[in-house]
């Protein structure tokens, strides 16, 4: 089994990587062996390989072979570890919008005692007829 990975991201498992090469007479990339390969496509999307920069504008992958309970398992522990990040992410926002929440509250009552001190001013210069 092959793994094709790009920036740490695994793209495709396969049973053979679908290597590419430019046909100079088209100019289309098409299938290749892996010794005349200039990149690899996964899923349409093309990427260059070996360090290499044939294909201009795509970024690169690594073609690995190994085990696909390894690859499944590493990708488990990572899918835990977005879990875990995007519910501590959750819980911080849920905290700052009670925080605002609270200093909305706050300046509300701040504005309403506000009024009222105003109301009791004019009140006080008007000689009580407001």
């Amino acid at each position: 089994m092959y793994a094709v990975i790009s920036d740490g991201v695994l793209l495709a498992l396969c049973d053979k990587p679908r290597y590419v090469k430019m046909n100079e007479a088209s100019g289309a990339y098409v299938e290749a062996e892996e010794a005349q390969a200039e990149g690899v496509s996964v899923n349409g999307d093309l990427y260059n390989i070996n360090g290499g920069n044939a294909i201009p504008d795509a970024p690169q992958a690594v073609v690995t072979e190994g085990e696909v309970s390894e690859y499944v398992f590493l990708n488990r522990a990572r899918i835990a570890e977005n879990e875990e990040s995007t519910n501590t992410a959750i819980v911080e926002i849920e905290e700052a919008l009670c925080e605002l929440d609270t200093a909305s509250t706050e300046n509300a009552t701040a504005v309403e005692d506000a009024l009222c001190e105003l109301d009791e001013m004019i009140s006080a210069i008007s000689g009580g007829e407001n």
